[in-house]
């Protein structure tokens, strides 16, 4: 299967409408949290992470909790 990108706009809706400048703040102060992936220019995020993060799964798998 292949992993979809979201955009930074699809995956602040992903997270409830959370701001542009929160999700910087998230990636780099959250352990777990999508970090950013480079297509060309652009920046996306993947949505495996993204599913994962919601669920909790990168907290219990990294330690966190």
């Amino acid at each position: 299967m292949t992993d979809r990108f979201l955009t930074i706009d699809e995956l602040a809706e992903a997270l409830g409408g959370l701001g542009r400048a929160s999700i910087y703040r998230h990636i780099k102060a959250l352990p777990g949290f999508p970090q950013p992936v480079k297509v060309g220019a652009a920046t996306r995020f993947r949505q495996s992470e993204v599913q994962a993060y919601i669920r909790g799964d990168c907290l219990t798998s990294k330690g966190v909790l």
